[in-house]
């Protein structure tokens, strides 16, 4: 978490650039659909269908700031403008993948519960695994096989971070609460969070993963 928070400062105007340029606008697109979702009545499940079009949301955003990560930590520079060009390359497949499996996700979850939850990770494993010039069985296949061979630190992971950003925006909106707070205003202030929190934990989970592959790659070795 040291060097991602070393690398997170020393990239932080890209960071933000990439915030203001990318994320700001599809996260207003996206949330139109997700405020619909909140008026609709479907039993309960218009929640779970929510979640998982937020989890995309955040899933499409995560190969740029993965290879600005990969690039900077091997001290090589990215442009600003190739991470539009990894933003632009990458978000159809990213998204089209994404909503196949957040369906399996779905009715996992609704007919037997544990597949569902079991086959939730790879809308964040997609993306770290994601290559533009690997073919799709590729992809599928390397998000698999990492998923298989690392399934319990997966999961470690996914639990720590959860419960990290989860407490670090109960301590704002505990902050915020002696203020008075507008839906507007609300938005704002959960948008500018996710600016400043999701690129550090996309850093955070980039030196791990890249560590877990290194590991991988000393075991072949021997």
């Amino acid at each position: 978490m040291r060097e991602a928070a070393f690398y997170y400062n020393a990239q932080l105007l890209k960071i933000i650039g990439y915030g203001i340029v990318v994320m700001v606008p599809v996260w207003m697109v996206f949330s139109n659909y997700s405020f619909t979702l909140l008026s609709v009545d479907w039993g309960g499940r218009e929640s779970l269908v929510n979640l998982l079009l937020n989890i995309i949301l955040f899933a499409i955003f995560i190969h740029p700031l993965y290879s600005l990560y990969k690039r900077v930590s091997i001290d090589e520079e990215m442009e600003f403008k190739e991470m539009l060009k990894s933003f632009i390359w990458s978000i159809g497949p990213i998204l089209v993948i994404g909503i196949l499996v957040s369906a399996l996700v779905y009715g996992g979850i609704f007919a037997f519960y544990i597949p569902g939850f079991l086959i939730a990770p790879f809308l964040f494993i997609l993306p770290f695994m994601y290559q533009r010039d690997s073919t799709l069985r590729n992809w599928i296949k390397t998000s698999v096989e990492f998923y298989l061979d690392n399934f319990i630190q997966v999961w470690i992971q996914i639990i720590f971070w959860s419960c990290f950003t989860t407490l670090l925006w109960f301590g704002v909106l505990y902050i915020t609460s002696f203020l008075e707070m507008n839906y507007v205003a609300f938005n704002v202030t959960r948008l500018v969070f996710s600016l400043v929190i999701f690129p550090f934990v996309v850093f955070s989970l980039s030196e791990k993963l890249l560590s877990m592959t290194e590991e991988v790659d000393e075991e072949w070795a021997n």
